[in-house]
């Protein structure tokens, strides 16, 4: 890390921990909260000379040798050194010519005042302090305290004894931060992070917290006092200056999301009626009485004047994702959700139909089936046919695998005794893939089926197994976050969140997921239904699990589309979700996608789902979406 930027990351991070809020150098606490920081960053050479060089600077030093321990001690001035010596405990250093000569120590000792101050600043597994606590110099639970306390555990500390201004200030700080991020120091975070260095950031992309740091900004500059139109004029300046993280085309989109956002919040909420306005942050929480450790699908809060805490998670827009990325990370955590919710037998059938491993062995059973059409001599004739052509060869063999891709080709005897006993690696299937691509197409759909496959297989399981269709139905559900929606997850309650709704900042005015728009979903007849069992499961009559099977049962998976439905009263089914394997080449991990239908964004969008009360506009285009019963 370069001098200039871990100065100001330290100066950043010791502002956020003090109880000041700000740097004060000649502060000893704060002196100690450095040492803490330089510790957990692994720069203990770095920590030692800065800790001793701030303690002398704090005042005037006189040295002296410690009589038992032959070690030097500093005192911050002469008359505390010539006590010293008087007691007896120490002795003037015979190189020190005259009395008021200062000097610097090289080592610190816990007997004197200073010594023990910066010996306390150290690390709790440095030998200093560990000899400090069995000389009894520092007591036992002194030691116990912070051994027994996490790093995060003892920040949270510091924050419940913050006054809440100064909370509002940290979190305000970090939103403000994160928007104001460019692309050179996102680089130089993301090679912190991946030295193991803590960042003190939310979860996501830095585009995406920047984004939703823009609407947490927003709603700020209305409390403020600044109108619609200048927020939005800032916004776009900002997202054009030179080198901002959201300066792209789809950065910039960010600026109609957010305006959007701030509307819909405004109908939803009322700007009037906020008076704090919280990022997901500690401090943010800790200001409006939210459980810091509260897992919540929240990316911001709003605390309004009647007292009350509003999640709000926020979308840029109708293309929401529950599930996305690699085919065995996302299977993994949707089989681990899933398994509470599903018998083991079942379980156990829908994890082998996802399995990765039953991927790959349906690929290499692919791969031998067309050997008998590719032989030896066909790859040869088909290699020698790419090579007559210099532009080809490189639009497909070319770039940063040339030389691996070129090594394969040479030798394409042994590559065809691979393919047909099934042992190509990732490479060789790419080559083989590309020739087929070239030069014989049937061959080519052949091993592309296998993206199909792996879905199909999931599909199958889900529609002919009633405990794994349930699982995932109420995965679906988990994702929509409809017990927070309505008020019904005691855990999130408990934990300060009063009410939550999801923002999507679809132009010009915004659409939410909240109580009101969820419950139009299953029609009139199904709204007072579903109205009463909210009611049963407020009034303690009914769990909420008996409300969550009455939604899964109007849910339907498609296994020929990948499309989940939900049951309309009107005797319709509505594609709101759709899964999906997404093919990145043979060769290549394929990925599970399970994302929002542009047909749920415009049903939000519009308010409803009732499409009886949709515009003509609307109807026409999402028509062939609706399945009528």
């Amino acid at each position: 890390m370069e001098k200039d930027t871990l100065i100001k990351e330290l100066l950043s991070e010791l502002a956020y921990r003090s109880n000041e809020g700000y740097p004060i150098l000649n502060n000893r606490e704060q002196i100690s909260i450095i040492a803490e920081i330089l510790d957990e960053w692994n720069l203990t050479e770095i920590k030692n000379e800065l800790i001793k060089n701030l303690l002398e600077a704090d005042g005037e030093t006189f040295a002296a040798t410690n009589k038992d321990t032959g070690e030097t001690s500093v005192f911050q001035s002469k008359d505390n050194r010539d006590a010293a010596i008087e007691k007896g405990t120490h002795t003037k250093k015979e190189d020190s010519g005259d009395d008021d000569v200062k000097e610097k120590s090289t080592t610190f000792d816990a007997s004197t005042p200073d010594g023990l101050a910066y010996i306390k600043s150290l690390s709790k597994n440095d030998a200093a302090y560990q000899a400090a606590v069995k000389a009894g110099h520092i007591k036992d639970t002194e030691s116990k305290e912070s051994k027994d306390s996490t790093p995060r555990e003892v920040e949270l500390k510091k924050l419940s004894k913050l006054p809440k201004s100064e909370s509002i200030k940290i979190d305000h700080q970090s939103a403000d931060d994160s928007l104001a991020m460019t692309k050179k120091e996102s680089k130089a975070q993301a090679k912190r992070t991946a030295a193991g260095e803590k960042q003190n950031v939310g979860a996501g992309t830095p585009e995406s917290r920047a984004g939703e740091a823009m609407v947490h900004k927003g709603l700020r500059l209305v409390q403020e006092g600044k109108s619609l139109e200048e927020i939005e004029a800032e916004f776009k300046k900002l997202v054009n200056s030179d080198d901002h993280i959201l300066n792209s085309k789809e950065g910039k989109k960010w600026v109609g999301s957010t305006m959007a956002s701030i509307k819909k919040i405004d109908e939803t909420v009322g700007l009037e009626n906020i008076d704090i306005v919280s990022w997901d942050t500690d401090a943010g929480r800790t200001s409006i009485g939210v459980d810091p450790d509260l897992e919540t699908s929240s990316d911001m809060f709003v605390r309004t004047k009647d007292g009350k805490n509003l999640g709000i998670s926020l979308k840029k827009d109708g293309a929401v994702f529950l599930n996305n990325g690699g085919w065995k990370k996302q299977s993994d955590l949707l089989l681990g959700d899933l398994k509470s919710k599903m018998g083991e037998e079942s379980h156990t059938q829908l994890s082998k139909a996802m399995s990765i491993e039953e991927y790959e062995a349906d690929v290499t059973d692919r791969f031998k089936f067309i050997s008998s059409t590719i032989t030896e001599d066909v790859i040869k004739d088909d290699i020698e046919r790419f090579k007559t052509d210099k532009e080809l060869y490189k639009k497909f063999f070319g770039g940063a695998q040339q030389p691996v891709y070129e090594r394969i080709l040479s030798n394409p005897t042994a590559l065809y005794k691979r393919m047909s006993v099934g042992t190509l690696n990732k490479n060789d299937q790419k080559v083989i893939a590309k020739i087929t691509q070239m030069y014989h197409k049937k061959e080519y759909s052949h091993l592309r089926e296998s993206q199909n496959a792996l879905s199909q297989r999931t599909f199958e399981v889900l529609n002919s197994n009633k405990d794994a269709k349930d699982g995932m139905n109420k995965h679906i559900i988990k994702s929509m976050h409809i017990s927070e929606t309505l008020g019904l997850n005691k855990r999130v309650k408990a934990g300060g969140v009063d009410g939550f709704q999801t923002m999507y900042g679809i132009e010009p005015d915004g659409a939410v997921l909240n109580e009101e728009t969820l419950v139009t979903l299953f029609g009139s007849n199904f709204q007072s239904m579903l109205k009463e069992q909210i009611k049963e499961v407020r009034d303690g009559n009914q769990s909420y699990e008996e409300l969550e099977q009455f939604i899964s049962d109007s849910i339907e998976i498609d296994y020929e589309s990948g499309q989940i439905l939900f049951k309309h009263e009107s005797n319709t089914k509505f594609p709101l979700f759709k899964l999906q394997g997404r093919a990145r080449g043979i060769g290549s991990a394929p990925v599970m996608e399970m994302l929002q239908t542009p047909f749920m964004a415009h049903a939000l969008k519009m308010g409803t789902f009732n499409v009886d009360e949709w515009d003509a506009i609307s109807l026409k285009k999402y028509k062939q979406d609706i399945e009528f019963i």
